[in-house]
């Protein structure tokens, strides 16, 4: 998914050929460059795995069928994660009819990045657990950033809040890392 959002050529050249060509080959490859990271993402709200495959197969066909109004999405990675976040809630609302949405979302995202790979189980288990009673959009935005490389602004825009906001989630989380893990050391 990195090559996509880092290479603009990559999406201008995929988004041509799906809508002047309807070529199913290019719609392929820009659903296979995003599904996994889209499946976790939505995963992490839903904690269900039908709706979420359900969600990201709409999202899809919707998005095939725009066809001409394709050439309006400049950032298909914010697009699509705003709508698998958006149909997740409209899902969680009409399962929780009478609940505040923004108090039920538990975001758990549970998909290991390169850098946790090399990271003793031991630590990982304790910077899980850290991540995991962060608050839950807070726990949004750092997985955003850090676990799948989204610059603020697309996370803002997935969101639906000011790139400050953002910000201020970041370094939220990474100060309870900090303190933390500082205080688990010195208890050792």
């Amino acid at each position: 998914m990195q090559k996509l959002n880092q290479d603009p050529f990559l999406w201008t050249e995929l988004r041509y050929a799906i809508v002047f060509n309807r070529d199913q080959l290019a719609f392929k490859t820009l659903f296979k460059k995003f599904y996994s990271d889209l499946y976790e993402f939505g995963y992490a709200i839903i904690k269900s795995p039908e709706p979420v495959e359900d969600i990201i197969s709409e999202i899809f066909m919707k998005l095939w069928l725009l066809e001409d109004k394709l050439m309006e999405i400049e950032n298909i990675k914010t697009y699509l994660f705003r709508s698998v976040r958006n149909n997740a809630i409209k899902y969680l609302e009409r399962q929780h009819s009478h609940v505040d949405i923004s108090e039920i979302i538990d975001f758990n995202y549970q998909y290991p990045s390169v850098e946790q790979e090399y990271i003793s189980s031991e630590n990982l288990k304790v910077i899980q657990q850290i991540i995991d009673e962060l608050p839950s959009k807070c726990k949004m935005a750092f997985t955003l950033v850090k676990e799948l490389g989204c610059t603020y602004h697309e996370t803002a825009a997935i969101m639906e809040i000011s790139t400050n906001t953002v910000d201020r989630h970041i370094q939220l989380a990474l100060r309870r890392l900090r303190d933390s893990i500082t205080l688990r050391k010195i208890k050792s």
